[in-house]
């Protein structure tokens, strides 16, 4: 992921479209296959905390039924608890600028601090649904079909999913191919703001709502090397065109001594592509401990590019009981209309932005989960996980009494979760 933000919605419609296809599901969905005619459950629940900033507390239900002929419907249910404080890209208030509370793009007050980087509390509340069939397409052809809706107070996204996988080689050999339609809108707290247009001035908010649509396809390869060697190989592309831009983000226009004077609306592209390539490889070493290693390679048009590196262990020790500890490392380069802040009297870019998101960045993620599996063959699952991230805290580019103040605070982040699998 680019960064920890729920608002995130950009990369995380995208990318949640093309892990559907990979297989690659939520916790409480990746129920256990169980025998035709059975009914399979998945409970959890996740807590998700930033030092002085968001909290998400996340519950997830899902279902599986399994029939004859292996065919399966699973239903996955969501609801996340969103609340907190996240930047909303104005720069810190100067010992020129003295401290008064103005207005978050959501409407609510922000009583800025010299030196700080002001943010915006906000809460909300996302219902999400999801189901997908799957079933045998002629000899040694699966297919999968699938469609979810998820609602939040100020955004609605309705989507669809379809992959084919087909076996080689005695079914050493996968190919899989997919495409996921979506189809969102935006109507944002306070009405649609105009581009680059001054905070509270008149004209600054012109309709309520506005749309976008994006497409994720998938092309993947997966190949079993030997006995114990597993190869993954997968290229995923997205096209996002609409309403791009975060209608709650702005850009501080400053003077030569870096004090900030008005704030401006943001102004993205209207369209994006996305592509990523991905290699993981598991490897059996011992009994049933498994090595895995993911490398992934991601760039948009937008000038983002991104590396990550994912290395995961599971260690079965004893009859029913696991331990996979996990380290990420994520790096991230800016887009290339990020700003850290605009000069008063300079002509206005094409597109600029500064949400943090969009900036360089770097994310290490440490974890770990543990598994138990009952005689009764339920299985309650523990998840921990620190995360922190860390981006240029004095950029080159920013002005006057900007310098000395810490433009990109450190974020760290606690993930707890608790799952529960069983059947009936």
């Amino acid at each position: 992921m680019v960064a920890t933000d729920p608002n995130d919605r950009l990369r995380k419609r995208a990318m949640a479209a093309a892990y559907t296809l990979l297989g690659i599901v939520p916790a409480a969905q990746a129920a256990k296959k169980t025998s035709a005619d059975r009914w399979s459950y998945d409970a959890s629940f996740l807590q998700y905390s930033e030092s002085e900033r968001i909290q998400v507390s996340e519950p997830q239900f899902g279902v599986r039924r399994d029939f004859a002929g292996d065919k399966s419907l699973s239903i996955l249910a969501t609801v996340d608890t969103i609340s907190g404080a996240s930047p909303i890209g104005i720069l810190p208030a100067t010992n020129n600028t003295a401290p008064q509370t103005m207005t978050s793009p959501s409407g609510k007050a922000i009583n800025p601090i010299i030196g700080k980087v002001p943010t915006g509390n906000f809460n909300d509340t996302r219902v999400a649904l999801s189901g997908t069939w799957q079933q045998p397409v002629g000899q040694d052809k699966t297919g999968v079909y699938g469609a979810n809706i998820s609602k939040e107070r100020d955004y609605l996204a309705v989507g669809a999913n379809t992959s084919i996988a087909r076996d080689f080689n005695q079914k050493n050999t996968t190919l899989l191919f997919g495409i996921a339609p979506e189809f969102d809108v935006s109507s944002p707290t306070g009405g649609l703001p105009v581009e680059f247009s001054t905070q509270t001035a008149p004209g600054s908010i012109n309709g309520k709502n506005d749309t976008k649509w994006l497409a994720s396809g998938l092309a993947g390869l997966t190949q079993v090397i030997n006995p114990k060697l597993l190869m993954q190989w997968n290229y995923t592309f997205t096209y996002e065109n609409g309403y791009l831009d975060d209608p709650y983000k702005l850009l501080s226009v400053v003077n030569t001594g870096g004090d900030p004077l008005f704030a401006i609306f943001e102004k993205r592209p209207r369209s994006r592509m996305e592509h990523s390539l991905y290699w993981l490889t598991k490897y059996n070493i011992r009994a049933k401990d498994v090595f895995g290693l993911g490398l992934r390679y991601y760039g948009d048009d937008w000038g983002v590019r991104s590396q990550t590196i994912d290395f995961s262990y599971h260690w079965s020790y004893g009859e029913r009981h696991f331990l996979d500890p996990h380290v990420r490392y994520y790096h991230q380069t800016k887009a290339d209309f990020f700003r850290i802040g605009l000069r008063d009297g300079q002509p206005l870019p094409t597109f600029a932005s500064a949400d943090y998101r969009l900036d360089d960045l770097d994310g290490v993620t440490f974890g770990v989960r543990w598994g138990w599996l009952f005689r009764n063959g339920s299985e309650l699952i523990l998840r921990a996980e620190y995360y922190t991230q860390t981006g240029e805290s004095h950029p080159s580019d920013a002005v006057g009494a900007q310098r000395a103040y810490d433009l990109f605070p450190t974020i760290n982040a606690t993930i707890l979760q608790i799952e529960y699998k069983f059947s009936l």
